[in-house]
């Protein structure tokens, strides 16, 4: 007679990746770098904008990030390839910290002005791009293959779940201490990330990368995109949402809220929190359920509906359809993020995963550069004109990109993979 206990299926477990020591202590990590990282956005937008008050200097500021995360992010991504990438991240962390603390006490004395500001926070931008890709190529190494999507899913909660609560909390704290205040506060959190760090048991191998310089590690990482139809056009997707979405959120959203909604930076942050809700919300079900197996689906469904959202959002002045049109956007550029990571995650091999996810990030250093283009056309046209026009803008081209994809449509019927072979690294100096 069968065992009754024997032949009962083990219950499945919600969050698997997180059976894995080390991925959940980077979890964790990841969930409070991502915290005071938003944090530290929201009062850098509105130190800025105290200054200045111009969409143009605010398309400046983001237009300083780019420049420094198109500058150090294929850098980053090489050195993910190359070095320990625990090591890597306590190097970068700690440099955050130092600029941080010290852009906060400056502000705070008054003793900073605008050109400091865009130094420091252009130095803060460069650590931030290579540590990026260093956390994401880090993910596969600390679960197996199996558990991958599983710990994308709980990675991008992490970063972008932390929006419900962040912009509100922000808001408050920057109407009641001021910018320069609130960015002295967010400088714990750096101190806790590398905490979180150090107690990480993971230690890197070295790398066939090694052998190579620097430069030709991103030539190689370049090239691998570009013979890979299904990464480069998913590159192409996010480059376009982030190039126009969050061009607009990262920067030129304050003078929106100020002059368009007549909202100050506290009543802002719980409008705001409502993209992060929606994030947090997709990001959750996605990773407590199976839907990952269909992540091609999911991929062309929430990249259409972020357009779709973006256009709402941009057309909407109602402040309740303002915070719903902002929900469905988080959702989407969540469901968009969750399920593009986990695609070429599974499919990009270990030895070159650092370059292929710094060159994925580009869409922020993109969007970042935008910011400046989009700032001077609202300083000519208008807030009122530039968002509207830039929303049917993206929506048009994402749509465009994901219906001339065939291969996002085919990724769902494909088994998934052992880890596949990396192409060799081409011998050579700079």
């Amino acid at each position: 007679m069968c065992d009754s206990v024997s032949a009962t299926p083990a219950p499945r477990v919600r969050f698997p990746a997180l059976q894995h020591r080390d991925f959940r202590t980077l979890w964790t990590g990841m969930l409070l770098a991502s915290g005071t990282t938003a944090f530290q956005y929201y009062a850098q937008i509105w130190l800025v904008y105290s200054l200045t008050e111009s969409a143009l200097v605010l398309g400046v500021l983001g237009a300083t990030r780019g420049v420094a995360m198109l500058t150090f992010g294929l850098y980053g991504g090489a050195l993910a390839d190359r070095m320990d990438r625990r090591r890597l991240l306590m190097i970068t962390s700690i440099a955050t910290m130092l600029v941080n603390a010290t852009l906060g006490t400056m502000a705070v004395t008054g003793t900073i002005v605008l050109w400091q500001v865009f130094v420091l926070i252009f130095i803060a931008a460069a650590t931030q791009s290579i540590d990026a890709p260093v956390r994401q190529a880090l993910i596969p190494e600390l679960v197996p293959r199996e558990h991958i999507s599983n710990a994308v899913a709980l990675t991008m909660a992490a970063q972008m779940g932390t929006f419900a609560l962040t912009p509100a909390l922000a808001g408050f704290v920057i109407d009641a201490l001021g910018p320069g205040g609130a960015y002295a506060v967010s400088v714990g959190g750096n101190v806790i990330v590398i905490a979180t760090l150090a107690l990480l048991h993971y230690r890197g191998a070295a790398t066939e990368a090694r052998r190579t310089s620097v430069v030709s590690n991103i030539r190689h990482g370049v090239r691998y995109v570009r013979g890979d139809g299904l990464v480069l056009r998913i590159i192409l997707i996010m480059l376009t949402m982030g190039a126009f979405g969050s061009a607009i959120f990262n920067g030129l959203i304050a003078k929106w809220a100020s002059e368009i909604l007549d909202l100050r930076p506290g009543q802002y942050g719980v409008i705001a929190s409502m993209w992060g809700l929606g994030t947090l919300i997709i990001s959750y079900a996605l990773a407590s359920t199976n839907l990952l197996d269909h992540r091609g689906r999911i991929f062309i469904i929430s990249s259409i509906g972020f357009g779709l959202s973006f256009v709402a959002f941009g057309f909407a002045r109602w402040l309740p359809l303002v915070g719903f049109a902002y929900l469905l956007n988080g959702m989407a550029m969540a469901g968009s993020n969750v399920s593009s990571i986990s695609i070429v995650q599974s499919i990009v091999p270990n030895d070159v995963r650092g370059r292929v996810m710094s060159l994925y990030g580009l869409n922020q250093s993109v969007a970042q550069l935008n910011g400046i283009t989009l700032g001077a056309v609202a300083q000519v046209m208008g807030m009122a004109f530039l968002l509207p026009a830039t929303t049917i803008v993206c929506t048009v081209v994402v749509v465009a990109l994901v219906l001339t994809s065939p291969g996002l449509r085919r990724i769902d019927a494909e088994p998934v993979a052992a880890e596949p072979a990396a192409p060799p690294e081409a011998a050579g100096g700079a």
